[in-house]
């Protein structure tokens, strides 16, 4: 017999008293809860509807410190992660996006779409009904970083954070997650 998984650590900020926390949650790198591309791809893969270009992927080129991540495509990739009949509220939205001073990230932006408290898992009458009650939270976040540069003239690359408070999703509704490479 196999023995469980051991307990994964609670994102930062997360923690409202509920166990697990979070809906749902990943931080990819070597300190994180997914340090390789695998590992990503576990961890969303059982909640993707729709992918056209996204891919977990590694920068080896940093070496032990390599930077793991999901990299769209280019502009236009799309992925929709759907949580059906989520079993805690769902009041925010925290996501981590690498801003850099590379003319690669210049020029590049993603695009969240949350829509909370629907039901997108039936059809019919169910989906008329999350037509009128789901609520969606739209914001962009881009991957230019205005910076001085690193010593020795490199680019400079850090981890940004962005969160949004959305109207409470109550539990046994699903929560949609769209992820848009709007620019780059």
């Amino acid at each position: 017999p196999r023995a469980p998984p051991p307990p994964r650590p609670p994102a930062a900020g997360c923690d409202d008293g509920l166990a697990p926390p979070c809906l749902f949650s990943f931080l990819a790198g070597p300190g994180g809860t997914t340090a390789r591309p695998s590992a990503i791809a576990s961890e969303i893969v059982p909640f993707m509807v729709e992918n056209t270009g996204w891919q977990p992927e590694s920068d080896m080129s940093t070496g032990f410190a390599r930077r793991a991540g999901l990299v769209g495509s280019g502009e236009g990739a799309s992925m929709t992660l759907l949580f059906r009949n989520a079993t805690r509220p769902v009041r925010r939205l925290d996501v981590v996006t690498l801003r850099s001073t590379s003319p690669v990230w210049r020029d590049g932006a993603v695009r969240f779409a949350l829509v909370t408290g629907g039901d997108f898992s039936h059809g019919g009458e169910a989906a008329e009904r999350s037509a009128r009650e789901a609520r969606e939270t739209t914001f962009e976040v881009s991957a230019a970083l205005v910076a001085d540069g690193a010593p020795g003239g490199g680019d400079v690359h850090i981890s940004y954070h962005f969160g949004v408070d959305v109207e409470e999703a109550p539990p046994g509704t699903d929560v949609l997650l769209r992820v848009i490479l709007s620019r780059g």
